[in-house]
């Protein structure tokens, strides 16, 4: 099982095909960006707006990255719900920009992720990587965005 992060504008979106249930709520859609950063072996994510990492890859990237609080509550559960939309602040973007710089002091390797085949030591940093996307995209959506989210569909 796996996420489906989209950083961006948030939209409304409801849907009537279960009607008499109805549902409304908020999306972020998927785009990219000819700017966005690129690693090797992240053919899916590409430069594009979302990541789509296992539940447990997720939750263990946020806690080696020091972003544990800002993505989970107290319960272990993502504050954006599963599925579900939050807004995104100055305040979120500076978790994730000192999260990055901080973690860009002790990284020896560049950004990126090994082949599903690489045996040996690891070429990449993934953690990296997956700072630098996060930062990237929160900023973006802050600058460009009437409504700056990350939902998870």
């Amino acid at each position: 099982m796996s996420y489906s992060f989209y950083i961006g504008n948030a939209v409304p979106e409801f849907s009537k095909d279960d009607f008499p249930d109805l549902r409304a709520g908020w999306v972020v859609t998927s785009t990219a960006h000819p700017d966005a950063p690129t690693f090797p072996n992240d053919e899916m994510t590409g430069n594009g707006n979302s990541r789509h990492p296992g539940y447990s890859a997720w939750a263990e990237f946020c806690r080696v990255a020091g972003l544990y609080e800002v993505f989970y509550d107290d319960y272990g559960r993502l504050h954006a719900d599963h599925p579900g939309c939050i807004g995104i602040d100055e305040t979120f973007a500076s978790a994730v920009r000192l999260s990055l710089e901080r973690w860009q002091t002790k990284a020896t390797l560049p950004p990126g992720f090994d082949g599903w085949s690489h045996e040996g030591p690891p070429l990449h940093d993934p953690i990296l990587a997956r700072l630098i996307w996060l930062d990237w995209w929160v900023r973006w959506a802050l600058d460009n965005c009437e409504t700056p989210a990350i939902s998870n569909t």
